[in-house]
């Protein structure tokens, strides 16, 4: 990053494809209206209060930090691969997390709200959390397009081999 700015473009880059117009404010305003929901359930609706007690905080506290960790990991490796790896064209990416699932920043953010789900046992959050994931679908649907229509059948075949949103663990043959 360049001294004295605060952010750096991509729009410069010929090694990405793009994405949803508004994709970045609709994840921000997404997670403005999660917290504020899972505020007024447990302060005014308290429609939670007798799920929070099936299952102790502190179990629900360490799943929560396992989700978190695998969410930060994820979202970080695969940030850096994206941007901070600069290819000179465009091409596909099939290494690292990207091997794993075809969209692990999105993957990483739906694990960030997992992990709040199950920390709060929110009834509005869960309603909420499966509202973000049909979001997140649809935004690797849009970009995905983006993506076939500039890649063709190395895309298409990278597709075949790799999950969309939620990650494959099995081994590779």
């Amino acid at each position: 990053m360049k001294k004295g700015h605060k952010r750096k473009s991509h729009e410069h880059r010929k090694d990405l494809a793009g994405e949803f117009k508004w994709g970045d404010t609709l994840q921000l305003v997404f997670i403005v209206v999660f917290f504020i929901g899972l505020a007024f359930d447990l302060i005014f609706f308290k429609l939670s209060n007798s799920w929070q007690e099936l299952l102790p905080w502190y179990y629900r506290l360490v799943v929560s930090l396992f989700l978190l960790f695998a969410a930060v990991y994820f979202g970080l490796k695969s940030h850096k691969i994206m941007f901070e790896e600069e290819r000179e064209k465009l091409m596909v990416i099939d290494k690292d997390v990207y091997s794993r699932v075809r969209h692990p920043m999105y993957f990483s953010s739906i694990l960030a709200y997992l992990s709040f789900v199950i920390l709060s046992l929110s009834v509005v959050s869960i309603l909420i959390f499966f509202v973000v994931i049909i979001f997140y679908y649809y935004l690797c649907y849009y970009e995905e397009q983006v993506l076939i229509d500039k890649l063709g059948n190395e895309y298409r075949s990278y597709m075949k081999k790799v999950p969309m949103l939620f990650p494959s663990f099995r081994k590779k043959l």
